[in-house]
Formats: structure tokens, sequence, C-alpha cells
């Protein structure tokens, strides 16, 4: 596989982690408990990712949408 390929392959599997992640939060109520569930599957797929920067850039992102609708 090419340099190339490997880029797209990563940015294809976190943009849907990502907004996966983003739809089993999204429109959640902030109950006890959530954010810590939240923050640990933010960490599982950091890992999956091996902390690649694109990867906490869209998680950042997904995070940062989900805190704006709890206001």
């Amino acid at each position: 596989m090419t340099r190339k390929q490997e880029q797209a392959v990563l940015a294809k599997g976190v943009w849907c982690d990502s907004y996966n992640f983003y739809l089993k939060y999204h429109g959640r109520p902030a109950e006890p408990g959530m954010w810590e569930e939240a923050t640990k599957d933010f960490g599982e797929i950091m890992k999956k990712y091996k902390g690649a920067t694109i990867c906490g850039r869209m998680m950042l992102a997904a995070f940062s949408l989900l805190e704006e609708e709890t206001r």
C-alpha cells in the first residue's frame, strides 16, 4: 500500500469513528457519568489510531460540538 493510500485509510477511519462518537452522545442529556464515558471512548479511539494528529483534531472537534450542545 502506498503512503497516499495509507493516509486515505487513516482519514476515512478517523472520520467514521469521530462521527459515530458524535452520534452516540448527540442529544443525550448531560447526566452524571456521561462525560466520563465520552472521555473513555475518546481515549479508546485515540489509541486505535496511535495518537495520530488528525485523529486528535477530529475527536476534539466532535467533543467540542457536544459540549456546545449541552449548554
